[in-house]
């Protein structure tokens, strides 16, 4: 088994600096896609950029959030603030974080693509 993962591997090495085929690159046209499609696209790349900004500012807004309304107690601190056992969020709790995060998102990637199109008019 062993000789055989090390044909494997020799193979694998040997294979990798066979030359590859040469491929013409020729970029997009300006009208190869329809509008529709690149805005689409746009607001895709906006919304999930912006995902694990959002569900982390969440997570971090909805901790502070709790530990204020449990007055201050020690139990309910979040990591970021030093606390080694911080008291576990309930399936409610992590859910309500994932749906803010989500709708943060969606707001900026609608207003993202509201700004744009009021600008290319």
């Amino acid at each position: 088994m062993k000789k055989f993962i090390l044909a494997a591997i020799i193979t694998m090495v040997l294979l990798v600096h066979l030359p590859a085929q040469e491929i013409d690159y020729e970029p997009y046209q300006k009208d190869e896609f329809p509008r529709w499609a690149q805005d689409l696209r746009r607001f895709e790349i906006v919304f999930f950029g912006t995902v694990p900004f959002s569900f982390l500012y969440s997570s971090l807004g909805y901790s502070l959030y709790r530990y204020g309304a449990h007055k201050w107690d020690p139990a309910y601190a979040p990591a970021i603030l030093g606390n080694k056992t911080p008291q576990i969020l309930t399936t409610n709790e992590k859910l309500e974080i994932v749906y803010t995060a989500v709708g943060v998102s969606l707001t900026a990637a609608l207003m993202d693509f509201i700004l744009g199109k009021v600008s290319d008019d």
